[in-house]
């Protein structure tokens, strides 16, 4: 009996650990793309970017971790499950694309430019951040819709 209610005290922990750096994660990505970008013309707010950034590392490192081990504690570790259920699919797809955006995160904004050697048009990769945000915005919308939705048995 012991046992079983440390596991739903983790399972839980582990799910106020994952809303947490995730909603952080979110809201700074937010805060740099829609606010502080366009308000930078000049130049003068690029010296918190560095400061912001260290803090949207640790966040979204804390994210991804404690949504792995979130979902490992869900299903009983049985990660099989990403594969063959459709929240897992939903999940899997998430992941994905906060994989994508850690990496830029993480390479300190890498993804740019590999669009520039892709020779794309400048169009596309002057708009990376309103993408990348986009793409964090997607998964933080799939976890809501995963968390409500369906239940993992």
């Amino acid at each position: 009996m012991l046992f079983i209610l440390l596991i739903y005290e983790l399972q839980i922990i582990a799910n106020i650990i994952h809303m947490i750096s995730s909603f952080l994660w979110w809201s700074f990505t937010f805060m740099v793309v829609i606010i502080i970008r366009p308000l930078n013309k000049t130049g003068n707010l690029s010296i918190i970017l560095p400061r912001i950034q260290k803090v949207v590392v640790y966040t979204s490192t804390v994210s991804i971790v404690s949504g792995i081990v979130f979902f490992g504690i869900n299903t009983n570790y049985q990660y099989y499950k990403l594969f063959y259920t459709t929240w897992g699919n939903i999940i899997l797809v998430s992941g994905i694309l906060s994989l994508l955006v850690y990496y830029n995160v993480i390479s300190g904004g890498k993804m740019r430019l590999i669009f520039i050697k892709l020779k794309l048009p400048s169009k596309f990769y002057n708009q990376t951040p309103i993408a990348l945000f986009s793409m964090i915005t997607i998964s933080l919308a799939l976890m809501i819709l995963i968390a409500k939705v369906f239940i993992m048995i």
